[in-house]
């Protein structure tokens, strides 16, 4: 089996399907230094190619030279997770629940039913009192609703940028927002719109939505895939109404899991992530763009998931294998914990980058 995958990785990618660019997509400097070679398809091993990841004097960005062409990239996603159906995170989980479970869902409810004026199931009177206690919890909850203000009343639009099939929608619209999503892949459109979800299919850039049409876009895991991340930012602020929100998250340049693993990083993930960005820079960009009050969260716990699967990756094997990670050991858990705590403590150090970046009002 592996001997299979290697053979994938050293067959080429098609030369008449690439494109060179020469210099950085951000901010097209031509200075430039390599910071990865040899880079492959480790996490769904059907992109054939090596690739070439160059850092940015310019800018800090780092991004693939050459690269799959936007018109044969499609090729690299035949077995990506938007195919699948997967785990979804829910609001309101189907029973029956562990009495635990049922406790800590009672809690987190009640504090959104509060906050956001919803109705979820299974709030405990008076829970939200208690989500104090658990501000571990209820940062990874807000992290799950990124980081949604409250509507209060007020009709608010919601746009999920590349929104797969839809899950995200479906908590948006429990807390209150008309939410619509936008996806490239049709399988993934059409099975929200049979949830009943609204979705279209296109691109970033050329939505083709109205400008200043919406109050909240949220772009998660999406912009390291976009050949024209620029592009796909300006027509974002052009799309959110005077005072509107954009919330990013994406994998993080910056992060220990890059340090540690190299190559082997799930947050590379080429030839599919094209682009990556340090805190720094992205937030540089934003404000060059005009975004204004551009903020990074404080991190949650990523460094499990990056490292089991960066781990999976360096040996060799499927980062999406079930059962116990392959090569695991207490000393790995004590990794996951030290890359946690100093992201803690550095958000700008986390597996995964988040912030917020508002349209003047």
């Amino acid at each position: 089996m592996l001997k299979a995958v290697l053979m994938i990785f050293d067959e080429p990618w098609p030369e008449n399907e690439l494109e060179t660019l020469g210099a950085c997509p951000v901010c097209q400097s031509t200075d430039r230094t390599v910071l990865l070679n040899g880079l492959h398809d480790m996490a769904f091993r059907v992109a054939p190619g090596r690739w070439t990841l160059w850092r940015c004097g310019g800018c800090s960005a780092a991004y693939l030279d050459p690269r799959p062409a936007a018109a044969f990239i499609v090729k690299a996603y035949e077995r990506y997770y938007t195919h699948g159906e997967g785990e979804v995170f829910r609001l309101d989980p189907p029973g029956p629940l562990d009495a635990r479970t049922r406790f800590t869902t009672g809690v987190r409810n009640s504090w959104l039913n509060r906050r956001y004026g919803a109705k979820l199931p299974g709030a405990i009177p008076l829970g939200w009192l208690l989500a104090g206690l658990f501000s571990h919890r209820r940062r990874r909850v807000e992290q799950v609703i990124r980081h949604l203000p409250p509507t209060k009343g007020q009709r608010r639009v919601l746009l999920d940028a590349g929104c797969g099939s839809g899950d995200f929608l479906r908590i948006a619209g429990q807390l209150g927002y008309q939410a619509m999503g936008l996806d490239f892949d049709a399988e993934a459109v059409a099975r929200g719109k049979a949830a009943g979800l609204d979705i279209r299919q296109g691109s970033l850039p050329g939505t083709g939505l109205p400008p200043e049409s919406v109050d909240y876009i949220t772009v998660s895991h999406v912009l390291e895939h976009l050949h024209d991340p620029v592009g796909t930012l300006k027509e974002l602020y052009g799309l959110l109404k005077p005072g509107g929100c954009l919330w990013i998250t994406q994998p993080n340049l910056s992060a220990l899991g890059l340090k540690e693993f190299g190559i082997a990083w799930r947050g590379l993930e080429p030839p599919r992530h094209l682009t990556l960005f340090e805190p720094a820079g992205l937030m540089a960009l934003l404000t060059g763009l005009g975004f204004e009050r551009i903020s990074l969260y404080d991190a949650v716990p990523h460094a499990d998931f990056y490292y089991r699967q960066s781990l999976a990756q360096r040996i060799g094997q499927d980062p999406y294998q079930p059962g116990p990670t392959p090569g695991w050991s207490p000393e790995w858990d004590a990794k996951v914990a030290a890359a946690d705590a100093a992201a803690a403590q550095d958000a700008s150090l986390s597996e995964a980058l988040t912030l917020t970046a508002w349209k003047p009002a």
